[in-house]
């Protein structure tokens, strides 16, 4: 491919891929909890002026690093804050990770590798989910590919300016996210180094420039929080949110040793079922081809020591795909210039029938067995989306049988494209629908008065209630602490699920309801009213009861609660 062309086709692959991400990008409301969290922190920075300590509700908050909340507070300061203002930089950064494995492709294959791969990430069902969300994984995952691309660079050319920048990536990735960014990428680089048996080459690093640079870049910020708050910090941030989410529970995050092959299955979606017949052949070329080594390496590393780690969130994952990516696409590319479809590809395109027809089976038994009443509702609407995703399989299959291969590669792209715009236009706002808090605050906003307070009962994971209310919440986490926050004289907002109240086991003092939606109450307590003395107990409900009689029971106790003034 010529050097010309291979730019306009990366232009367009990096154009499409920014159009897909922008559409409806700042439709929905924020996402608790890290979404709403994230942006919370950027505006609390504008606010106060201070970019060095992090702080959520006016609380410093030790849990990760700032680069990404720096960003975010950047467009927020010059465009004002919003959805979109908030969620770009997951955008930009999910364009830089697919641009990282065209040039991680392209350098250990070819230009047309390196493109088929961008592509195959930039329409992976997981990757499209997470370039969404105003979080910081396709950030983090764009530095480090950029890292390990600058050690593969290196590791051929043996240029110490690239090793060097290696170290920047690393750097930047670990003021994003924390030490994972060297520890990650330097656990595939130490695999790779020691299969190759090439540990002389190490030293051809430029170590003490190349430490200085990570150290000036990755760990300043580190230095700074250490002087500042000193064992807070190092307790909270290194102890409890580092060397705790990989030998203990973080937040309750936990889950079963094989939690990922589920996520990975899915996640990897459409492109899960041609992962066998790729792993066939980079197992076969691992002894000859440092680019297959390096992609199955880059799938395993992470792989395993997340599955090792306790703590364990699907996002986690996110660095398998695009290793997994360039595997695929080093097996279609010597496909696009032939007049037949191999047996390997051709059986993985019937697996990719078979897994849509499990797919649609799982929807229909887990959601509709969970949550029946909102499965029927949206059944209509979830028909197209399924509607396009099948034919567009069966057309692909249609198009095998006739030897065409690149026709094939490309009418399943168009297939995933479509089928995500139409989940974005007709079913997104159906779970838009379900989330409570935006309309609740927007509520709450208008009845605040100077000198009133909020309480979020049982919702501590809600920090999208303090960023669309612009103020301080309380949030109570037991019966006791409620009636703590509710029995003391002046106006409080209360925001509380129904079920939650009603399996208060005392009787709250009476207030007035001001919004309810999705199951979520909006009560405010007058400032006049006061809790009863002594006030009478009652058998909470049991943990056990049948989700239905639940809810029965809980609108029952509102109003036995007198909860709502009449």
């Amino acid at each position: 491919m010529k050097p010309r062309h291979e730019r306009l086709w990366l232009a367009g692959l990096l154009i499409a891929s920014f159009c897909l991400n922008l559409y409806q990008l700042g439709t929905p409301s924020l996402f608790d909890q890290d979404e709403s969290e994230y942006a919370q922190i950027a505006v609390e920075m504008v606010r106060t002026g201070d970019p060095v300590t992090l702080h959520v509700n006016g609380e410093p908050w030790y849990v990760h690093p700032p680069l990404y909340m720096w960003l975010v507070a950047a467009t927020g300061r010059l465009l004002d804050f919003n959805e979109l203002t908030i969620r770009i930089w997951s955008v930009l950064g999910s364009l830089l990770a697919v641009y990282a494995t065209v040039l991680l492709g392209r350098d250990l294959w070819n230009p047309r590798v390196g493109l088929l791969a961008g592509t195959i990430l930039a329409l992976t069902l997981q990757y499209l989910m997470q370039s969404r969300l105003a979080v910081f994984d396709t950030v983090l995952l764009a530095w480090m590919l950029l890292a390990l691309h600058a050690f593969a660079r290196g590791y051929r050319s043996g240029r110490r300016g690239d090793f060097v920048r290696f170290f920047l990536f690393a750097g930047l990735a670990t003021l994003t996210k924390g030490p994972i960014g060297l520890l990650l990428p330097g656990l595939i680089i130490a695999a790779f180094v020691a299969l190759r048996r090439a540990w002389p080459r190490l030293r051809e690093v430029p170590w003490g420039m190349g430490l200085a640079v990570y150290a000036a870049v990755g760990l300043s910020w580190y230095g700074a929080q250490i002087a500042l708050h000193g064992w807070a910090f190092l307790s909270a941030n290194v102890g409890y949110y580092t060397l705790g989410r990989f030998f203990g529970v973080v937040e309750k995050h936990s889950a079963p040793w094989y939690f990922y092959v589920p996520v990975v299955l899915l996640g990897a979606f459409p492109w899960t079922t041609f992962w066998p017949a790729a792993a066939a052949l980079h197992l076969r070329r691992r002894r000859t081809s440092d680019g297959s080594l390096l992609v199955l390496l880059g799938v395993a590393v992470p792989f395993l020591f997340y599955t090792a780690a306790q703590t364990k969130l699907p996002g986690y994952i996110m660095p398998v795909l695009p290793f997994a990516a360039i595997g695929v696409a080093a097996l279609w590319e010597p496909l696009l210039d032939q007049e037949r479809i191999d047996w390997p590809v051709g059986i993985s395109l019937w697996l990719l029938l078979a897994l849509v027809a499990a797919l649609f089976g799982a929807v229909a038994v887990f959601v509709g067995g969970a949550y029946p009443d909102a499965y029927r509702s949206a059944a209509g609407v979830l028909m197209l989306p399924a509607g396009i995703l099948a034919g567009g399989v069966v057309l692909v299959l249609g198009l095998a049988a006739r030897g065409r291969p690149a026709a094939v590669f490309a009418a399943l792209c168009v297939t995933m494209a479509a089928t995500w715009v139409v989940l974005l236009t007709w079913v997104l706002p159906l779970a838009e629908a379900q989330k409570p808090i935006r309309p609740l605050a927007a509520a709450l906003r208008a009845g605040l008065h100077p000198g009133d307070r909020i309480v979020a009962y049982r919702m501590g994971t809600a920090a999208s209630l303090i960023y669309y209310t612009g103020r301080h919440v309380e949030y109570a986490e037991t019966g006791a602490a409620l009636r703590r926050d509710l029995c003391v004289p002046g106006r409080v907002f209360l925001v509380a699920t129904r079920w939650e109240l009603a399996a208060l086991d005392w009787t709250p003092p009476r207030m007035t309801p001001v919004a309810d939606h999705a199951g979520t109450l909006l009560l405010l307590k007058p400032a006049a009213v006061e809790c009863a003395p002594g006030a009478a107990q009652k058998a909470p409900l049991r943990v056990g009861d049948n989700p239905p009689e639940q809810l029965s029971r809980a609108q029952d106790r509102l109003t036995l609660l007198r909860i709502v003034s009449a």
